[in-house]
């Protein structure tokens, strides 16, 4: 019997600190886009285990038509603004797409597993619900895992130039993401179940690989602090991850 991978809870009221600035985000976003068609939650806040002053704001928002130049404008200041009135998060994370992409064959693995099993739709035209349920596959992990080696080296070059020290603390804790979620999707093909906290990742990827457990509490610092000094943070961007790319590689040589 096929075992579909579960789905975010869609009734369940979110954690009340972060109601507000849900409210907030999906009115601003109705004002301040013309093609909009639907706003998703994803993260920690989708997933009830927010933790306020700490946790990110994630949103999939998918569009009709391409962000006018005047748009772009007003959604950055929107952003920022967001981070400024509503302290119980640290960022705002904005992922936009096209409803062309989402809904296209070719993107099935990404942006209709996306949506299906890792987000809440807020507003709009629920497009989760033209999507069934997925099982686990090596396709899923590709999909989410096919730029880590790109997106490595982008941070190891955003650590290499800020002189800011919340910059960096900011890149370390998107590097230590990267490679946790990373590391499950080493593993995800074999699990029953899906990863959606950072110890949820930890778990699945030691049940396989025990031997990186100092690799994974050293992520886990990159994560949530103590602050370490730049040297320690790219020894684990160009170590571990050069690691993490060779065992993607590997894996997807033997399945294809």
């Amino acid at each position: 019997m096929a075992k579909f991978l579960p789905c975010l809870d869609s009734q369940t009221v979110f954690q009340f600190d972060f109601m507000p600035l849900l409210m907030a985000a999906v009115t601003d976003l109705q004002a301040q886009v013309t093609a909009l068609h639907s706003i998703y939650l994803n993260g920690s806040i989708a997933y009830r285990q927010a933790t306020s002053g700490v946790s990110d704001l994630n949103l999939t928002v998918v569009i009709t038509s391409q962000l006018t130049v005047e748009e772009q404008h007003r959604i950055a200041m929107l952003s920022q603004s967001l981070r400024r009135d509503y302290p119980v998060i640290s960022a705002v994370d904005i992922t936009w797409v096209q409803l062309d992409e989402v809904l296209s064959i070719a993107a099935i693995f990404k942006w209709g597993f996306w949506l299906k099993h890792c987000s809440v739709c807020l507003y709009g035209t629920n497009l989760s619900e033209q999507f069934g349920k997925f099982e686990p596959c090596w396709e899923i992990a590709k999909a989410f895992n096919h730029d880590i080696a790109v997106a490595l080296v982008a941070i190891e070059q955003q650590i290499r130039r800020t002189k800011s020290i919340s910059e960096y603390q900011y890149y370390c804790r998107c590097a230590g993401k990267k490679m946790l979620r990373s590391c499950f999707m080493l593993v995800a093909i074999d699990v029953d179940d899906w990863a959606y906290t950072d110890q949820q990742c930890a778990n699945f990827f030691l049940a396989r690989y025990p031997s990186k457990i100092t690799e994974i509490e050293r992520l886990f610092v990159l994560i949530n602090g103590p602050q370490v000094p730049k040297k320690a943070s790219l020894f684990m961007l160009s170590q571990f991850g050069s690691w993490i790319v060779n065992e993607f590689n590997n894996i997807e040589r033997k399945i294809g």
